[in-house]
């Protein structure tokens, strides 16, 4: 990825969690592209091989623990925070962060390239967003409190800092946007409501340019910067491009009052900080066999149970089907240079190829 700048990186130093993620994944080639020196932080061995094979130095060891984060972190230019483990509870992935800021400030890195999130805007999804958009730390999901912790901590760091807030990261492995979005429609379509709402996304490789721009960004302070695509987009043009890619699945509407009535009563309260068990098994096997292999065995797996049918929106996703709100991304484009070259036409042609290889065996790619 050739990336205006990015040159300036080469022969320094860069420390990345986060490595084996959807993101990372993408991130680290482009790296290593621009002359990059790459060390990335592992919690076990899996994945190891691949990366040392790329030319990366691999560190295994545990974010939460401070000593061994400063001793690895010495010497390094720039750190990219992709890591967030969403199978433990927010505190535990905090009090990790913690510990890396801290270790990152002691051993003198540079700056920290840290992704967080759009949701940490109070507006989020119905509201057009700004930078100077309200965000604060009551209510919301655990998630939404500890990515807002997180920045605030940045924010008041000693470190220069670019926080970058994506949007719907979709692209190749992308576990929410694509690859679930894709389940549903092979197992026969989804239900949108009527009106239907925008889509604020951004193709993961329009992510990653924005990481490498604010890595060489001159002046660097602490700083926010809502990372998308340069428009939304409907979410049945999303679905029924998966649905094109896969030769399997519809998109149907209907009234949005109708699918609201579908849904059981809201229930008051905080929402507990405790990873459903699902979750928690999901991310013990992860562990002991490793990610990839994990999830291939999932993927058989559902191969073989019998079609849902169509799939009706839960609270959230009929939020996030039924939102006119807009995320800007003025002030990337000002002040990063940020300029996103994936449209979703784009964005679908760069998929289909992991899209074929996910669903190629049992559907008939168009």
């Amino acid at each position: 990825m050739k990336v205006a700048g990015s040159e300036h990186l080469k022969e320094k130093s860069v420390f990345v969690t986060g490595a084996t993620g959807f993101i990372g994944k993408r991130l680290v080639p482009a790296l290593l592209d621009t002359g990059t020196k790459v060390t990335v932080l592992l919690r076990s061995r899996h994945g190891a091989r691949a990366l040392e094979t790329m030319g990366v130095h691999v560190v295994t060891g545990s974010l939460g623990d401070r000593g061994a984060m400063e001793t690895a972190l010495r010497d390094q230019d720039v750190l990219f925070h992709l890591a967030y483990d969403m199978r433990a509870p927010a505190a535990d992935n905090l009090a990790s962060f913690d510990a890396l800021r801290q270790a990152a400030e002691i051993a003198g890195v540079e700056r920290i390239i840290h992704i967080s999130s759009i949701v940490v805007y109070d507006g989020w999804p119905q509201e057009n967003l700004t930078e100077d958009s309200p965000l604060s730390q009551t209510g919301g999901t655990p998630y939404q409190r500890a990515k807002m912790a997180m920045e605030q901590a940045l924010m008041h760091g000693n470190c220069p800092a670019a926080i970058l807030q994506p949007t719907l990261v979709y692209g190749p492995g992308s576990m929410l946007w694509t690859d679930r979005l894709a389940e549903w429609m092979a197992a026969g379509g989804v239900v949108l409501p009527d009106p239907e709402g925008l889509c604020n996304a951004v193709f993961v490789d329009d992510l990653v340019q924005a990481m490498l721009r604010a890595a060489v960004l001159e002046g660097l302070g602490q700083e926010r910067f809502i990372i998308s695509g340069a428009h939304p987009f409907s979410w049945s043009d999303l679905l029924t491009g998966y649905a094109d890619i896969i030769g399997q699945g519809t998109v149907r509407h209907a009234p949005f009052a109708e699918l609201a009535a579908r849904l059981p009563p809201e229930e008051p309260g905080v929402v507990p900080d405790t990873p459903p068990l699902a979750a928690r098994i999901s991310a013990a096997a992860r562990g002991w066999i490793g990610r990839e292999r994990f999830e291939r065995m999932v993927q058989i797996v559902k191969r073989g149970l019998p079609q849902q049918g169509e799939i009706y929106p839960d609270r959230y996703m009929l939020e996030l089907f039924s939102t006119k709100g807009h995320c800007r991304i003025d002030h990337a484009r000002t002040r990063l240079g940020y300029a996103p070259k994936y449209d979703l036409e784009a964005g679908l042609a760069a998929t289909r190829s992991h899209l074929h290889a996910r669903y190629g065996k049992h559907f008939v790619c168009k």
